[in-house]
């Protein structure tokens, strides 16, 4: 069996901050003592089955410091924000609760303090905070939730103009390459247009057209009138559209209630805020 002797208190602090016992036990393999076995007749001073470390009574105080430090934050309160404001110049102030979460604090610790007094709440208004807390709780949601299909309604009209944009476009590229082909007259915006959307295509309606060019003649007027109903389409693509929505506006309200301390028991009155 090995064990560690005359660990200082710096090594000490060290060890006990560990989360597991890794480092000690390598600490104890490589700088242990060897401690011979106990006979029969001698009582055994130290464990057969483990390894051990002598802890002086420093170590073993901030043992018990650590211990009662970590049972003491367990069982700290929770934290009660909320906003005090005194009406007039009167002995009565209004509470106001920032969200649900401390509203369902000051339920379960069941008391709230204000200018240094302890303000018990009673079942009744535990029952009006949390019922209050609720309702506006719920309010909230429906106001995103509404807001929440506003945009999904903006962004199905994004996608569907989106959409039929692209088809307009692959329609007028092809039926500038049925044009060029046939030997008809086209713009050179329309050109563009076919070109960027298949190369391929451009360049297979260009040979058709140099193919049939002798052969063919168009009316130009009707072409240009083609083309110029080309150019009107692409000015509406090209302006800006607009999918911002009108969001409602989120309620400004909070769970509120009113306490007197001109009395010995403070009274408690939950009210609604708009």
């Amino acid at each position: 069996m090995r064990v560690l002797r005359n660990l200082t208190r710096q090594e000490l602090d060290y060890y006990t901050s560990q989360p597991t016992a890794k480092k000690l036990n390598e600490r104890i393999r490589l700088d242990g003592v060897t401690v011979p076995a106990q006979n029969a007749e001698t009582p055994a001073k130290y464990s057969t089955t483990e390894d051990e470390v002598d802890i002086s009574a420093a170590g073993y105080e901030l043992q018990q410091a650590n211990k009662e430090k970590a049972s003491h934050e367990k069982t700290a309160k929770p934290r009660i924000d909320f906003s005090v404001s005194r009406q007039g110049d009167s002995n009565k102030f209004v509470i106001s609760f920032g969200n649900a979460a401390m509203v369902s604090r000051a339920v379960k610790q069941g008391y709230i303090e204000v200018e240094g007094q302890r303000i018990d709440l009673s079942d009744d208004v535990k029952k009006q905070l949390l019922a209050t807390s609720k309702q506006i709780q719920d309010m909230k949601k429906g106001v995103s939730l509404h807001n929440f299909l506003l945009h999904e309604a903006a962004n199905a009209r994004q996608n569907s103009d989106a959409m039929k944009e692209a088809n307009d476009k692959m329609s007028r590229a092809m039926q500038t390459a049925s044009r060029i082909m046939h030997g008809r007259k086209v713009s050179p915006a329309d050109e563009k247009e076919l070109m960027e959307f298949n190369k391929d295509l451009y360049a297979m309606a260009k040979s058709a057209a140099a193919l049939e060019q002798h052969r063919r003649k168009r009316d130009d007027k009707e072409d240009e009138k083609l083309s110029a109903d080309n150019d009107e389409a692409r000015a509406r693509e090209a302006e800006p559209k607009d999918y911002s929505v009108e969001e409602m506006p989120m309620p400004d309200v909070e769970t509120q209630m009113t306490v007197s301390l001109d009395g010995e028991v403070g009274e408690v009155t939950p009210s609604f805020a708009p």
